[in-house]
């Protein structure tokens, strides 16, 4: 009798437990969430709890983080003993043997410098430092000392082999920042780990650098904000967003004001300049963060212009907040309203 009672006891306690786990995945009530510092922004992984334990899930988020710091140490500029950085170490004409994972999104990036016109550029690294530098200083560049940084600036300058996967230069001063894409792709393989540990419904943002995996409940997917450019607490919009990335950024991420004039931390690659404020944010949904984050940096650059890149390529839409007066308006491509469950919150703000 004893015997059966535990029996029935254990019966009732597995019962109830994977009960619990079910109503957790209909109600989305139970929600795994961590954040950590890395590439400079605070990351953020949700995880909705289904029928995984929760230390499972926290194993797999924390293998996920891992994966964003590998990749950090393989793509930083700022890592004296990075990838990028024996890149930039290279004297003209030097040869570097690559990893292909490293190979391969530098050669994506050449490629879509090549669709946005140049609008999107890794090899913008020599602008970045002339402005950090005189920006600092209190004073911005001449155009001569702009127009000679230029001639080192042009991703079709970049000798890359993918045969032997290496890469040089043919002239001194050149180097590549890959800022511009990193964080996208520290995203796509935090997903990968995540899908790959079993997980089939999370969230990943790396400082606005986001991909939305399955949904957030059985009833409910993920829901995106696009932020205000000029109120931090204010949203312009939401979309609800299932399997897709979308990045975000903006003239109000990081900038320098220099006598009452904003300098966005965005240069564009084709004029030495960083981008003017008509474009106060640019929001990219793709189907990954890598593509995303590209298209976003050259959205920036060219505005409502871009918007024909962008219908050019399968599965991706964009939104752009746009300077209008003392607020804003906001653009988007063809469709996206059908395409997405979007909900408006501001049309107009001052």
């Amino acid at each position: 009798m004893r015997a059966r009672n535990a029996f029935f006891l254990v019966l009732l306690a597995a019962v109830v437990l994977g009960l619990f786990y079910a109503w957790s995945y209909f109600t989305g009530a139970v929600m795994v969430e961590r954040q950590r510092v890395y590439m400079d922004t605070i990351v953020q992984i949700k995880v909705p709890a289904t029928g995984a334990t929760v230390k499972v899930t926290e194993e797999a988020i924390s293998r996920a983080f891992r994966e964003i710091e590998r990749i950090e140490g393989v793509f930083s500029s700022f890592k004296y003993d990075s990838q990028i950085s024996a890149i930039n170490g290279l004297k003209a004409g030097e040869l570097l043997v690559l990893p292909d994972e490293v190979f391969r999104l530098i050669n994506k990036s050449v490629e879509y410098s090549a669709k946005t016109g140049g609008a999107f550029d890794i090899t913008v690294k020599p602008l970045v430092e002339v402005w950090d530098y005189t920006l600092s200083a209190g004073t911005v560049p001449s155009k001569e000392r702009l127009e000679a940084v230029l001639t080192s600036v042009g991703s079709q300058r970049l000798l890359l082999d993918p045969a032997r996967r290496t890469i040089s230069f043919p002239t001194d001063g050149m180097g590549v920042d890959l800022g511009g894409v990193a964080k996208g792709y520290a995203t796509d393989r935090a997903i990968d780990v995540l899908r790959k540990n079993g997980i089939q419904n999370a969230i990943v943002n790396c400082g606005g650098d986001m991909y939305c995996l399955g949904r957030k409940s059985k009833g409910e997917l993920w829901r995106v904000g696009i932020q205000n450019p000029r109120r931090k607490d204010r949203v312009v919009m939401e979309l609800s967003i299932q399997d897709k990335a979308i990045v975000t950024s903006g003239d109000y991420e990081r900038y320098t004001m220099l006598a009452d004039m904003r300098y966005s931390h965005v240069i564009d690659p084709r004029t030495g300049w960083p981008i003017g404020d008509t474009v106060m944010s640019a929001t990219v949904i793709a189907d990954d963060a890598t593509t995303a984050d590209m298209l976003t940096t050259a959205l920036c650059v060219l505005g409502s212009e871009g918007f024909n890149i962008i219908g050019s390529l399968k599965g991706t839409d964009a939104i752009l907040v746009l300077k209008d007066g003392e607020g804003f308006k906001v653009e988007m491509t063809k469709g996206l309203g059908k395409r997405y469950d979007i909900a408006a919150e501001e049309k107009f703000a001052r």
